[in-house]
């Protein structure tokens, strides 16, 4: 029988490069995925994730990452995660 999976924690990749945050993210043990489930993009910054910089989480879950496009961001700008992005009605 096996026993339950390690847990881990989750790095802090908001603000860092698309490329380096999937890397960190690996190397954790975890599986960085899209929100929309198509590929990562490997430039851009990374604005927001799930689940949140130094939370607990079993090894191999996913952790999702969102990415804004450009190739500069300013870090410390506002991120626009998954509640920021819905629009009002």
């Amino acid at each position: 029988m096996h026993g339950p999976r390690p847990v881990t924690e989750v790095p802090d990749v908001v603000g860092l490069g698309a490329d380096d945050a999937v890397d960190i993210v690996r190397r954790a043990g975890l599986i960085p995925v899209p929100p929309d489930g198509t590929e990562l993009p490997m430039s851009g910054i990374v604005t927001a994730q799930r689940p949140v910089g130094t939370a607990g989480a079993v090894e191999g879950a996913e952790v999702v990452l969102w990415v804004h496009p450009g190739k500069e961001a300013s870090v410390g700008a506002p991120s626009r995660g998954p509640l920021e992005t819905a629009s009002p009605e």
